[in-house]
């Protein structure tokens, strides 16, 4: 009678051992799937902002998606040595004025750069404040600008790459 005992014993405890085995699988499975789920990131938005008064319509835009992702948001206006505030066309400045307004009232967070060129003050702030979303206004440059000073977008693109891109048309495609 002993003999049945003793096989249960042992049944039990290779059953026992396996379960072990089978928790350590576990804990090390789930050690490694934690070590792979990324950190949340939290959520920002970056408007590039400018003097042109058709602006607000990406001011506008930058709220809709901050709020859509629940996120903070900035309006980053770059003053560059040839457009400082002080030297700006007067209906360059007050259309300026009226955007900075337009997204105080909207909740961003109101940001004046300066820096030689626009994408380098740009980048600089996204890469700063770990920026996720950006919003830009179509170019307002002639093609023959853009060919010979560059654009804005493509330095940025090219320096900030895990940040999501948006051009806002600044007129109405569907008309």
């Amino acid at each position: 009678m002993a003999e049945p005992l003793s096989h249960i014993d042992a049944l039990l405890t290779r059953l026992e051992d396996r379960r072990r085995a089978r928790t350590g699988e576990k804990a090390a499975t789930d050690c490694a799937h934690e070590r792979l789920e990324p950190a949340l990131i939290p959520e920002r938005v970056m408007v590039c902002m400018s003097s042109n008064v058709l602006a607000p319509r990406v001011i506008r835009n930058g709220e809709r998606t901050a709020g859509r992702l629940g996120a903070k948001w900035y309006a980053v206006y770059v003053a560059t040595p040839q457009a400082r505030r002080g030297r700006l066309a007067p209906c360059d400045s007050d259309a300026l004025q009226r955007n900075i307004k337009l997204a105080e009232s909207l909740g961003a967070t109101v940001v004046t750069v300066k820096a030689e060129r626009p994408a380098d003050g740009l980048i600089a702030f996204a890469q700063r404040e770990g920026i996720t979303h950006v919003i830009f206004g179509q170019s307002a440059r002639s093609r023959w600008e853009l060919l010979w000073r560059g654009s804005t977008i493509s330095r940025f693109l090219n320096s900030v790459r895990d940040a999501v891109v948006q051009i806002v048309p600044f007129h109405d495609q569907r008309a």
